[in-house]
């Protein structure tokens, strides 16, 4: 009696579309949402070297980071989270383009965001060209759990900040840099996949 070869046959039929094809699971992490970033400036004393003019010899002031804690612009530091959040393949629910916020249709994420920027050192340039050199910051991350209404993780990270040459624009530069360093710390420590899961790559 020949041998059946059961192996063939299902491939047959499912050539034919007589049996679906096994699905693999889905490795679509759990989304989060970027709420909040405070500076506060106040945590630690502050390591400052500015000069100031287009060969960097004149002692210049440091910067004023102010006395107390604020809320920084949302927007600014949203659009950088979500931007290397996708790029590394997480879901991210966007903040900032829902004009009318607790009314999108789809569901709430389940985890929300935020962070305390504080200044660590600064070791800057600044002339008519803009500025150049370094900032390093770290931040206090909290991840809040809406289901438990509680933040279930609290972490610091750091970052750094390098612009080679004068940016009309480069203490926004520097600044956005070392808070993405930090943002590539906190994926690299396996926070964010301890409550998202593990994205596809």
């Amino acid at each position: 009696m020949a041998k059946i070869c059961w192996t063939a046959i299902f491939r047959g039929l499912i050539g034919v579309g007589l049996v679906a094809a096994p699905t693999m699971a889905s490795t679509q992490t759990r989304p989060i949402q970027f709420s909040k970033m405070v500076l506060d400036p106040d945590a630690a004393p502050i390591t400052q070297r500015v000069k100031v003019g287009t060969i960097c010899l004149l002692s210049g002031t440091p910067l004023n980071f102010g006395t107390h804690e604020r809320t920084l612009n949302t927007e600014r530091y949203e659009r950088i989270f979500n931007q290397t959040l996708s790029d590394l393949h997480f879901a991210v629910v966007a903040k900032s383009a829902d004009m009318f916020e607790g009314e999108g249709r789809g569901p709430q994420p389940e985890y929300l965001i935020g962070g305390k920027i504080r200044p660590a050192s600064v070791n800057i340039c600044d002339s008519v060209n803009g500025q150049k050199g370094s900032i390093s910051i770290s931040v206090e991350w909290q991840v809040f759990d809406r289901n438990k209404r509680d933040v279930v993780e609290t972490i610091v990270t750091e970052g750094t900040g390098q612009l080679p040459k004068f940016n009309r624009d480069g203490l926004n530069v520097m600044l956005d840099t070392a808070f993405k360093e930090s943002l590539t710390a906190l994926v690299d420590k396996g926070v964010l996949q301890k409550y998202l899961g593990v994205p596809e790559t």
